[in-house]
């Protein structure tokens, strides 16, 4: 009965709060001993806690307030709906009016466009003009072409000279044989009225000396017609 009066003793002191506290004490002690620098780690470690806490605060505000202002009521969203309404209206027109001010800047840039173009094909063809000109001038075909003419006109020059000498020769020629042929009839005549010759006739001095003129005239015509013919047959 003894024994098991110590047990039970035992087992009730262990099963005791005072017990308890006085474990919980040497276990602290024991730590302590241990971990003499334990107190004030602890003691930062919850100070930089706290800090963490309080940035965390006001951003934990910030985005309870944006929450907030997107939970408005029907009201303010009607609002919301005739600003933007408003707005779009103001960027329609902005846009209206870009649009008419890039048209009329195209519409400027063609017409600027189209005029330089035109101003471009005239220089191009007049420069074109001058080049064909220029080539043509300088090609072979112009300066063959250039000599032909030229001999032509010697050749034409050389006949033309040669003609008049031939007709100036002509004309001494049938100067010289007019001469002859006065010099012919006025022996004729002399002889005639010296007397050596005998006429027959009835007709008159005057008459017989006008047959004689008459005929020198004819005789003068003839020759001339002759040379001419003669002139005209050598052209």
């Amino acid at each position: 009965m003894g024994r098991k009066g110590n047990w039970f003793r035992t087992l009730k002191k262990a099963l005791s709060p005072s017990s308890k506290r006085k474990k919980d004490q040497k276990r602290k002690l024991s730590e302590k001993q241990k971990h003499p620098n334990s107190g004030p780690t602890s003691s930062v470690t919850i100070a930089n806690q706290l800090s963490q806490i309080e940035k965390v605060k006001p951003t934990c505000e910030k985005n309870e307030g944006h929450s907030k202002a997107h939970r408005v009521p029907n009201s303010n969203s009607t609002g919301m709906a005739s600003t933007t309404a408003a707005n779009k209206c103001v960027q329609t027109i902005t846009e209206t009016r870009f649009v008419r001010k890039s048209r009329e800047e195209m519409a400027v840039i063609k017409i600027q466009s189209v005029f330089r173009g035109y101003l471009a094909r005239s220089e191009i063809r007049a420069l074109r003009g001058l080049l064909r000109l220029k080539s043509l001038m300088e090609s072979f075909v112009v300066n063959r072409q250039a000599m032909n003419s030229i001999r032509c006109m010697q050749v034409f020059v050389r006949v033309h000279s040669q003609i008049r000498l031939r007709r100036l020769k002509k004309l001494e020629e049938n100067h010289a044989l007019q001469k002859r042929l006065l010099q012919k009839h006025s022996k004729e005549l002399e002889i005639f009225q010296v007397g050596k010759g005998w006429n027959d006739s009835t007709q008159s001095k005057e008459q017989v000396e006008a047959k004689l003129q008459s005929k020198h005239e004819a005789a003068m015509r003839r020759e001339r017609a002759l040379a001419y013919a003669f002139s005209q047959q050598d052209i």
